[in-house]
């Protein structure tokens, strides 16, 4: 069993090749990813709102516990070979919240880089409702 499964928004071309290198590093299998759109999301955790992970990537420990975007990304990498360093400094004071603040920044505007891979729409409902102005 793995020791955090992180919700992701699947039909986020961002997303999906994210988990793919993640996955690179993770041999031992310690972080599961799940689509946040997958039907057994609600039952198998009914600690995380879907509307906010489909907005914020979510962590959930083997314990119930839900890490939330940048949060999220420090939780994985101390997982990681490698990566426990930089997972660190993501929690020192001012770099968390910058990491906060790109991060938002970055899940805010994650299907404006790749319209084109979205040909069901579902990639508009993330945008704004003025994106086209400016």
């Amino acid at each position: 069993m793995a020791d955090l499964t992180v919700l992701y928004d699947g039909a986020c071309s961002l997303c999906r090749g994210s988990v793919v290198r993640v996955q690179k590093f993770d041999r031992e299998r310690c972080i599961a990813f799940v689509d946040v759109r997958d039907a057994s999301v609600k039952e198998r955790f009914p600690q995380v709102d879907v509307e906010v992970a489909l907005r914020w990537m979510q962590a959930v420990g083997s314990n119930g516990r839900v890490w939330s975007g940048a949060d999220a990304w420090a939780r994985m990498g101390m997982l990681l070979p490698g990566w426990k360093l930089a997972a660190w400094i993501l929690t020192v004071p001012g770099i968390h919240w910058m990491a906060g603040k790109v991060y938002a920044w970055l899940a805010r505007n994650r299907y404006r880089w790749n319209r084109e891979l979205c040909a069901d729409g579902t990639c508009g409902l993330h945008l704004p409702r003025d994106h086209g102005k400016s």
